[in-house]
């Protein structure tokens, strides 16, 4: 069969009408801007303030130093003295447990909400409004959740402590200081963990709804009970999920300062204080920058080291899964 030709009578009047104005002419300077602006930023809020923050870690900075800007360089000194000191290794001991206790348990109760949701609740709008509710905790701005929980946990005027009196736990006259030393980093990490447990309870959630559900029908015709289901398929598909979720709050542990400045200020005594909160008061409060450096970058070597960690079990987990 024998195509039509085409003629230009074929085309419309403006596509054949000739162009009269200019053509563009991009400058070659252009996409260099395009490009030089988005680094120009990165240099300011990053890299600039990193380097200066290296600086500082060897030198004896000071208030006075900073005015006159006058550096006495002291080597690996800002760095022996906090590796050395008790209130660095307490500090780290309390981490430990945050993280034990806050990080885990936000990740183990976030798991347990999800697969509640998804699996029990099967009317889709009451999820939703469940999820929703859930969810709502982790909008507020951290120092707002601070303040709330800091009322809520007052020895003498705090809602906690009248409701164990109310339902016989506590004695009239009996009060726990639930802000003091033997139980305020554990307060902390309460309000945390009602604060974020929203997040991995997300991930999950959204891991879960990915699942294919093809695997569900067959082991539902099979006659699988369901904790064999969730035992044998639900789980181990949701394992580098949860591991994501882990890395996401573990990350977040690190910058942990703002709950702790509003309910406890780093007290009573140091009983609060974890590593990123001590760099807060002494880079902040106490002006000794070339400490608050050092710090600063033993936390940020420390982190980056067990998040490498992180990645490199979940990348070998992907592998072992791709070769099954």
């Amino acid at each position: 069969m024998k195509m039509k030709e085409i003629s230009k009578t074929d085309y419309p009047d403006w596509f054949l009408k000739k162009r009269t104005g200019k053509n563009l002419i991009v400058s070659p300077a252009i996409p260099w801007l395009m490009v030089g602006f988005p680094v120009l930023i990165l240099i300011a809020i990053v890299i600039y303030p990193t380097i200066w923050m290296g600086y500082h870690a060897f030198q004896n900075t000071s208030m006075m130093s900073l005015f006159n800007n006058n550096f006495e360089y002291v080597g690996w000194s800002n760095f022996y003295n906090v590796m050395t000191s008790d209130r660095m290794h307490e500090s780290i001991y309390r981490l430990i447990q945050y993280l034990l206790f806050g990080a885990c348990l936000e990740v183990i109760l976030g798991t347990i909400l999800a697969l509640i949701l998804y699996e029990m609740i099967k009317n889709e709008l009451l999820r939703i409004v469940l999820l929703i509710l859930m969810v709502m905790p982790m909008m507020l701005p951290p120092s707002i959740v601070g303040v709330l929980w800091k009322f809520l946990l007052q020895a003498y005027n705090g809602a906690i402590n009248h409701l164990l009196i109310n339902l016989g736990f506590l004695d009239a006259m009996e009060r726990i200081e639930w802000l003091g030393a033997e139980f305020a980093l554990y307060s902390i990490t309460i309000a945390d963990v009602w604060q974020w447990t929203a997040l991995p309870l997300l991930i999950v959630y959204s891991g879960r709804v990915s699942l294919p559900p093809a695997i569900y029908e067959a082991a539902r015709v099979d006659g699988a009970p369901t904790w064999m289901v969730l035992k044998r398929i639900t789980l181990p598909m949701l394992k580098e999920i949860i591991a994501i979720a882990f890395i996401i709050r573990f990350m977040d542990a690190y910058k942990f300062v703002d709950k702790i400045y509003v309910m406890t200020s780093g007290g009573p005594g140091q009983s609060t204080e974890l590593p990123v909160f001590i760099a807060f008061q002494k880079g902040i409060r106490e002006v000794e920058v070339g400490e608050a450096a050092a710090y600063a970058w033993i936390i940020f070597v420390f982190a980056a080291l067990l998040i490498t960690l992180f990645l490199k079990y979940l990348k070998n987990v992907l592998k072992a899964q791709a070769f099954a």
